[in-house]
């Protein structure tokens, strides 16, 4: 008869905890610092893209990214 292994629960434990961290509030500093990071990565995909766009958008869409991400 198979044993089951315990690892499993050890990872599901860690990907809580991982979903956890992620979801929490941060100050302001973090949250600007992740909408201009993202804001950036996604003018260098509309560059080499060559979609059009300018660099308001880019920061709107990264902050409606970000919101979302931190359940804002």
């Amino acid at each position: 008869m198979p044993v089951k292994k315990e690892s499993t629960r050890k990872s599901t434990a860690k990907k809580a905890v991982t979903a956890v961290k992620k979801t929490k509030r941060p100050n302001l500093q973090e949250f600007l610092d992740s909408v201009e990071k993202r804001a950036y990565e996604l003018y260098q995909e509309r560059i080499i893209s060559g979609a059009p766009g300018d660099d308001i958008s880019d920061w709107f869409q990264a902050e409606k990214e970000m919101k979302t991400i931190y359940k804002l």
